[in-house]
């Protein structure tokens, strides 16, 4: 994964009023146990950390990192609260990766990323090392009874992605959330790449495979995400019809 970094977001003390987890303590927690797992356990030999809220990282992360032997970055700064309370949480999640892509100076390194919320650790990371050239690596919502041919909606969780195609193609997407509304960062994505598809725009967008085994608490309804091999199994059976592109 040389050529590939991961970036986390956080909002430890979010402004959005489409959030369930609202306790800063509980957020700072959360965040910080998955963190350490990134660094303790993940290949990645590069970590950008940005977090819109302001929040102020100790120094237990980059000395953390330094002992690990991996390249950290640490970047915080006050996103739009106006905007972000009144469009949604999707939005300031856009306008933080922004953020990254126009102060990272560690991603200026790299070609691709994988994004994954704050809160979270991806059991099977590893699995996605090869990403055979995608622009785009999603998964999304899995129905036990068919499998969509359109995508309506994708998981932002975690995903991967080249970083000159997400600039290109998704950077400005969340300008369109509209979270009172049940238009969610997901559904712009979902409905941007669909439009790409349509237009027989040339780029290489393949399903996550097998389904991401994710871990942790997210901020926007309170999820709890817990290992389940059977739900898994079945998912990734589904997955293998030849309705999904896997990669």
């Amino acid at each position: 994964m040389n050529k590939t970094c991961l970036i986390i977001t956080s909002c430890i003390y979010p402004f959005s009023s489409f959030v369930e987890l609202k306790n800063p303590k509980e957020r700072e927690h959360l965040h910080i146990l998955a963190l350490k797992r990134w660094l303790n356990e993940s290949n990645f030999k590069s970590i950008i950390i940005c977090d819109n809220s302001a929040y102020t990282y100790s120094n237990e992360l980059v000395n953390l990192a330094l002992t690990k032997g991996k390249n950290l970055e640490i970047l915080s700064f006050n996103g739009d609260r106006e905007k972000t309370f009144l469009y949604g949480k999707g939005y300031g999640e856009g306008e933080l990766m922004q953020y990254v892509f126009s102060n990272s100076e560690l991603l200026k390194e790299h070609d691709s990323f994988f994004k994954v919320t704050g809160k979270l650790f991806v059991e099977n990371y590893f699995v996605y090392n090869k990403t055979n050239n995608s622009d785009f690596i999603f998964s999304y919502p899995i129905n036990f009874i068919f499998v969509k041919k359109a995508l309506d909606r994708i998981f932002t969780d975690f995903y991967y992605a080249k970083i000159t195609s997400y600039k290109l193609y998704l950077g400005q997407a969340y300008h369109k959330v509209r979270d009172n509304e049940g238009l969610f960062l997901e559904h712009v994505f979902a409905l941007r790449l669909n439009e790409l598809k349509f237009k027989n725009e040339k780029i290489k967008i393949n399903t996550m495979y097998p389904f991401p085994k994710i871990t942790g608490k997210g901020g926007s309804i309170g999820t709890v995400y817990e290992l389940n091999p059977i739900r898994n199994c079945i998912k990734n059976f589904l997955l293998r019809t030849p309705f999904v592109k896997k990669v």
